[in-house]
């Protein structure tokens, strides 16, 4: 298992945009195999703060997602919203 979490602050003149593509973003990902979840939650104190919580089955299906014709519309449209780089994080799981 994998976990990535990826925060992002949006322009407030994009914030609706943003939402509509990443929701579509959301529905195409979950069709994917190995996505267990996608989650998409925005901040109850900063209205311009998103997450993307993602969880894979593997390493293999976290790079393939980063493959997909969905994924690649959705960076493309959004890439111009952000008011600062992404801030990205991956977990695996701990283990002795």
């Amino acid at each position: 298992m994998i976990v990535k979490s990826v925060t992002f602050y949006i322009k407030p003149e994009y914030i609706e945009e943003f939402i509509e593509a990443t929701l579509e973003n959301q529905r195409y990902s979950l069709k994917e195999e190995g996505i267990k979840a996608f989650d998409f939650l925005r901040d109850s104190d900063d209205a311009s703060k998103f997450l993307l919580y993602e969880v894979y089955e593997s390493e293999k299906a976290m790079e393939e997602h980063l493959k997909t014709e969905h994924f690649n519309k959705w960076i493309n449209n959004v890439e111009g919203y952000f008011l600062s780089p992404r801030e990205r994080s991956v977990y695996k799981p701990v283990s002795k």
